[in-house]
């Protein structure tokens, strides 16, 4: 190392300094760390080693003393020990050496071993606009407690992600500066946490863009070919919620190593990447796949919402071509009105097609399913689809009336006819048309 790297070294470690909470204790130790300074530039080049050790043994106890790793330090009770004996430390002795390595390897020892992050309370919870920086110290957090994620890490990441959690945290770091420094960390996160399809066993965690809107073909065919971004939610076994259309609930899945150019577990406002864009601290490409999920499973369960059938979705943009299409339903298929179609756009596009049966995962039908499944065998029996409704809407205008008048009965219906195992398009039809006859007779068709 020459003389002008140490030098440079401790230019950095100055402005370093300035963030720290200022104290009358810590210009006094920065003296000694100035008197080093002084001998560096008077050493010979030969001899700078014992110099060098000195000065990084001074930045270490420093940094113990005033910097962010104090935090960490006064904020656990199992550090009270350490931290009597790094108050304790005189700059001014000459065995600085010893005692930055023994108190280096004590925290070393502790942060390897300890999971809780609960000391780091997210200054950004519930901070309107910086859903972004939220998400980022939750994600941070996430690779310490996580651990699957905490194997990807050696000791000396596993130090940093603490002392980075505390820097973003209090807003001393830019936070496109952390998410630079873990960008290959994440990613390889992600590839690991996604599915690339549908399993038999029913698990799954896919990248999923619903198709809404418009005619289901033409509709598939803009989101394809959209350059550079496409608008997903994160769904999976777990937790299944998106965006877009409550009757149509088919779209496209994208593969596990898909570039993910921003993430929020909330609504993103989608395009972020304008010439003055408002949303960018909304989303972060700091996010991790259980913290996404977390937030989104705590927000359903709080408003009372089904997590299979909730509206708390997350929103993930992605640089990526589609590996799949997927159909969301209540084990109905031959009544979903768009599922024909589904297929027959897997055939032309040459991608598999998976049904997801929510059912599977619960026991009743929320507010949510009663609407998509009333929509879904009203249209059946009048045999019309989702793109007529919409280019007709004027000669169709009483299907939404149906729907709120008799959705809990074609709920009890259909719930009777899948338990007893005869759910199928033409009983279901048949049933439906006797409503439709008795809403007829009392006047609520046109």
């Amino acid at each position: 190392m020459l003389k002008k790297d140490i030098l440079d070294l401790m230019e950095k470690f100055e402005a370093e300094t300035w963030k720290y909470s200022d104290n009358d204790n810590l210009d006094n130790d920065m003296q000694y760390f100035y008197f080093i300074e002084k001998e560096i530039k008077n050493a010979d080049e030969s001899n700078l080693k014992p110099i060098y050790d000195k000065l990084t043994s001074i930045m270490g106890i420093i940094r113990f003393k005033y910097g962010f790793e104090s935090i960490i330090i006064n904020s656990n009770s199992e550090l009270e020990d350490l931290k009597k004996i790094i108050d304790g430390i005189s700059l001014n002795s000459g065995n600085t050496i010893n005692q930055y390595n023994y108190i280096s390897t004590v925290y070393s020892n502790y942060t390897s071993k300890n999971k809780n992050m609960n000391f780091i309370e997210n200054r950004y919870e519930n901070a309107q606009g910086k859903e972004g920086l939220y998400l980022a110290v939750e994600s941070l957090k996430s690779l310490i407690t996580n651990d699957e994620y905490r194997q990807l890490l050696n000791s000396d990441q596993i130090n940093e992600i603490y002392t980075d959690c505390v820097k973003l945290n209090t807003g001393v770091v830019n936070i496109r500066t952390i998410e630079s420094k873990y960008k290959d960390l994440i990613k390889q996160i992600w590839e690991k946490s996604l599915s690339n399809k549908i399993y038999d066993d029913g698990k799954f965690r896919v990248l999923f863009s619903n198709i809404s809107g418009g005619n289901l073909k033409e509709t598939a065919n803009l989101l394809i070919n959209r350059p550079n971004q496409s608008s997903c939610s994160m769904i999976s076994s777990d937790f299944i919620a998106t965006y877009g259309s409550e009757t149509r609930k088919i779209g496209f899945i994208y593969p596990n190593n898909s570039e993910i150019m921003m993430a929020s577990a909330y609504d993103l406002g989608s395009n972020v990447f304008g010439t003055g864009s408002v949303n960018q601290e909304k989303g972060t490409i700091l996010a991790t796949p259980e913290v996404i999920e977390k937030i989104g499973k705590l927000r359903a369960t709080q408003q009372g919402q089904d997590l299979y059938s909730s509206n708390c979705y997350n929103e993930i943009l992605v640089n990526a071509k589609p590996c799949g299409i997927v159909v969301l339903g209540l084990g109905e298929k031959d009544l979903n009105i768009d599922y024909h179609d589904a297929k027959m756009l897997s055939l032309e596009m040459n991608l598999p097609i998976y049904y997801i049966d929510t059912m599977q995962y619960k026991d009743k039908l929320s507010e949510s399913d009663k609407n998509y499944i009333a929509f879904h065998t009203i249209m059946s029996y009048f045999g019309i689809s989702t793109s007529d409704l919409l280019q007709q809407s004027d000669n169709y205008s009483n299907i939404y009336e149906l729907i709120n008048t008799y959705k809990e009965q074609i709920a009890e219906i259909f719930l009777t006819l899948k338990t007893n195992g005869n759910l199928n398009k033409d009983n279901m039809c048949q049933l439906i048309g006797n409503i439709i006859d008795i809403s007829k007779t009392n006047g609520k068709t046109k």
